[in-house]
């Protein structure tokens, strides 16, 4: 079996604000590592991708604070969403069509918005990150991640791994 994971990498974020944005939700926050917070949601957890964009959303209010949610499907399908000023301006899908049986290439996914608004990465090697056929999702998220300098607290972790004690 593979991973199964959702989280929030807020970039230039003060984690208290970031607890307080998250008012009556069930969620842990890290403190900052790297230049982000990373927020683990329970709801977000479920994979449900109206949560995943609400919690985006919500977190990417504050100016200046850009918002990558990722999530890993049994390690067969790594999505992300990029938020800015509570509006989605990016998202990608390593394989669309998964749930419906079919093998379609990757889709959306505009690096050179990516690195531009994390502020880190090459365009080029970030491209070729997400149309490359990296095998299990997890290793996709590895190594993007490498590449746009996020911590490591925000690869290969979710909700449920870390209230259980996974820390990576």
């Amino acid at each position: 079996m593979g991973n199964f994971y959702v989280n929030f990498a807020v970039k230039n974020a003060d984690p208290q604000k970031v607890a307080n944005s998250l008012k009556g939700r069930r969620a842990i926050v890290t403190p900052s590592q790297a230049g982000y917070v990373v927020v683990y949601d329970e709801q977000a957890e479920t994979q449900s991708i109206e949560a995943i964009q609400d919690v985006g959303a919500l977190l990417s209010k504050e100016p200046g604070e850009a918002v990558l949610a990722v999530l890993n499907h049994d390690d067969d399908v790594f999505c992300y969403w990029l938020f800015v000023e509570g509006a989605l301006i990016d998202a990608y899908n390593s394989s669309p069509d998964y749930f419906d049986g079919g093998s379609e290439e990757p889709r959306g996914g505009d690096a050179r918005l990516l690195c531009a608004t994390l502020g880190d990465g090459s365009a080029g090697e970030v491209e070729e990150l997400l149309r490359a056929d990296e095998g299990f999702a997890v290793e996709l998220h590895e190594t993007l991640g490498e590449a746009l300098k996020l911590p490591d607290c925000s690869i290969g972790l979710g909700f449920d791994y870390v209230q259980q004690g996974e820390l990576g």
